[in-house]
């Protein structure tokens, strides 16, 4: 009987043992591991969504990077439709895009006056100068030259006054009022620009 009590407090002794064993190996090994594993895979999740954005914006950067003509294009039409201020305000070579533009519409272009430049109202960062010239020509070409003057030429300018004079049945004289305009804001150099775009991509 003594023997059967002592195999049976062993036999108890050692599941006991083995259930504080088998308890300790999950809250000291088996759990830490889960922990871990479920840390790395939460890591995984975000480094996953992180990549997924990174390729969203390099697709975006490669869209942009096949349209970058397109975007100098339009930069430098907007740079030579309102430059930046300076010493004489680009007044020469847009007065000789005008005389340019008479000699290919048989419009001359002459009279020239330029007045210091005015602060715009409608943008502080934009002044307005006021120049006023005269053109002369068939009636039809001197409206086709007043049509680009407004839409076509690159400069910006807004024909403010117009006076015309009916020198012929056919031949007319025109003494008109313009705005130019400048900004004082930067502008950039459009070949460093690109220089810099094309090395980044």
């Amino acid at each position: 009987m003594t023997a059967r009590r002592i195999d049976s407090i062993w036999l108890i002794g050692g599941l006991s043992l083995m259930a504080v064993l088998i308890i300790a190996s999950w809250f000291m090994l088996i759990k830490p591991k889960y922990a871990e594993a479920d840390g790395e895979r939460e890591q995984a999740g975000t480094i996953a969504a992180q990549v997924s954005t990174l390729k969203s914006k390099y697709s975006q950067q490669q869209k942009r990077a096949e349209n970058l003509d397109q975007y100098m294009t339009e930069l430098a039409t907007y740079q030579a439709a309102l430059p930046q201020s300076s010493n004489n305000n680009s007044i020469p070579a847009f007065l000789r895009e005008l005389q340019t533009l008479g000699t290919k519409l048989d419009v001359d272009v002459s009279g020239y006056s330029a007045a210091e430049p005015e602060t715009s109202d409608d943008a502080g960062a934009v002044t307005e100068l006021p120049i006023t010239l005269n053109a002369e020509g068939k009636t039809t070409n001197l409206s086709k030259f007043l049509k680009q003057l407004q839409n076509t030429q690159p400069r910006a300018v807004l024909i403010d006054s117009a006076s015309l004079t009916i020198d012929s049945p056919s031949e007319a004289s025109v003494t008109l009022g313009l705005s130019a305009f400048i900004t004082a804001s930067e502008t950039v150099d459009l070949d460093e620009l690109k220089k810099d775009l094309e090395e980044a991509s």
